[in-house]
């Protein structure tokens, strides 16, 4: 997962790709084998307050955190994730997060809270069907937000998660669907892109 930024990244000559998780517990998709119903609607690990203030995350962890008050929480490890609905994958210091490709690896729902963000490989997956992205700006209506999306639709996006999870993770022998392959592919494509371009020549 990018960052959009002309002076880091530049989506003509480079491109995104997963994160590495090199737990086989998420990449052998040990928790998605669970055989077991989400019984937790959103999940979320990590940091809320960080000792810089209210500029880390832009604020957002602490307005998603204020829009759940009052829900009954439960603690838990990489588990939970095995068995939670949506997984929250709001900004840190930058809006990358490594949360969206475990949340798809466990069959979990990303719930992006990340308005600068590119994804891998999306001249081949639409992003739209795999996860739910809710603007920064309304953060505070994150819980408001998922409990409006339909049964219907959260059945979709586990469906589309289901077919296209391996191509976010590493899996140790690599294997064909897996990111690494599929970045061979989109590197091909990129190549091919850059190769035909009018603005690349040689003498």
């Amino acid at each position: 997962m990018g960052v959009e930024s002309r002076e880091q990244f530049n989506t003509w000559k480079d491109i995104v790709i997963p994160g590495l998780e090199a737990d086989e517990t998420y990449h052998g998709g040990k928790l998605r084998q669970m055989d077991v119903p989400r019984t937790i609607f959103a999940f979320f690990k990590g940091t809320i307050r960080n000792r810089e203030g209210p500029s880390y995350s832009r604020g957002i962890r602490i307005k998603m955190r204020d829009a759940f008050e009052g829900e009954r929480g439960r603690e838990g490890g990489m588990g939970i994730v095995g068995v939670s609905i949506f997984c929250l994958c709001p900004r840190g210091w930058s809006p990358w997060t490594l949360r969206a490709y475990q949340a798809m690896m466990a069959g979990c729902i990303p719930v992006i809270l990340a308005d600068e963000i590119e994804f891998p490989f999306e001249s081949t997956l639409d992003w739209s069907r795999l996860t739910v992205k809710i603007a920064e700006r309304d953060s505070e209506k994150t819980l408001e937000i998922l409990r409006a999306i339909s049964t219907e639709e959260i059945q979709a996006k586990q469906e589309a998660i289901t077919q296209v999870w391996r191509m976010v993770s590493y899996p140790i022998p690599s294997r064909p669907d897996d990111a690494f392959h599929s970045i061979l592919r989109e590197l091909g494509r990129k190549r091919r892109l850059m190769k035909a371009s009018p603005s690349v020549f040689w003498t």
